[in-house]
């Protein structure tokens, strides 16, 4: 069926012609979609408010050859606070920024539905490094991405509390001090045990969790190399944050 009603969430919008909007939309009935906004920069468009970045909507949609087009856009939620100063602006940004670069075209996936409007909650609710980690965790455990945690990618043998870890961003995981290269970073136990904990506990639980600000700083570190071996380059948005929050 070409015409579709579905909720979507607004990662990117790029301005097209002379009133018209490219979006780059997650739906819910048919995952990451380009759609074209025809007249929406025009004052009097009835679509312009439901149409906006990091905006959640109920759209009605016409799937073309080549792109989608919303006919149809009424905003449920707009998450007012993601514009309240510039770092949490740019924290959204981010989290649009590391949707739209993981995520496939057009492949229909609930739950990535609901932990990206989820992310914009949690955003919206607590602008911190920790919930970025976090977020950045569950996306890539989502998608398949997750490194292996509880023993060394080299040898296989289990990890015992206290002795001394490393990570891999090219291997996987974690590594013990025997298999440990010059390619292997420093880990502590309290990171992983933070790390393996957000792959497991809900979002509503996230603002609970604590962790050393030395801790923080090597979980950022980890995160950072992770997310670059897997891409081949930097997001741009993630190094403009974390400069935000450094002051």
């Amino acid at each position: 069926m070409r015409l579709y009603k579905t909720e979507t969430l607004v990662l990117r919008s790029v301005k097209y012609r002379e009133a018209d909007s490219l979006l780059t939309l997650l739906t819910k009935e048919k995952g990451k979609v380009k759609a074209i906004a025809k007249g929406v920069r025009k004052i009097n468009s009835r679509l312009r408010g439901g149409v906006q970045l990091f905006t959640h909507n109920q759209m009605l949609l016409y799937h073309g050859r080549n792109l989608h087009t919303v006919t149809q856009s009424e905003c449920l939620e707009a998450f007012a606070p993601l514009q309240k100063n510039m770092a949490t602006l740019t924290a959204a940004c981010y989290w649009c920024e590391l949707l739209d670069t993981f995520l496939p075209w057009e492949e229909k996936e609930s739950d990535l539905f609901a932990l990206a409007l989820a992310g914009f909650h949690l955003i919206a609710l607590e602008n911190s490094s920790l919930v970025i980690r976090g977020l950045e965790i569950k996306l890539l455990a989502a998608l398949g991405y997750q490194p292996i945690l509880n023993h060394c990618v080299v040898c296989g043998q289990a990890l015992k509390e206290g002795q001394m870890i490393f990570f891999s961003p090219a291997g996987g995981g974690t590594l013990c001090a025997h298999c440990q290269t010059e390619v292997g970073l420093s880990l502590t136990w309290e990171v992983l045990k933070t790390w393996q904990l957000f792959q497991e506990m809900p979002f509503s639980k996230f603002m609970r969790l604590k962790i050393s600000q030395g801790g923080l700083e090597i979980l950022n570190r980890l995160l950072e190399k992770y997310l670059e071996y897997q891409l081949d380059y930097p997001l741009k948005s993630r190094t403009i944050l974390e400069k935000m929050w450094l002051g």
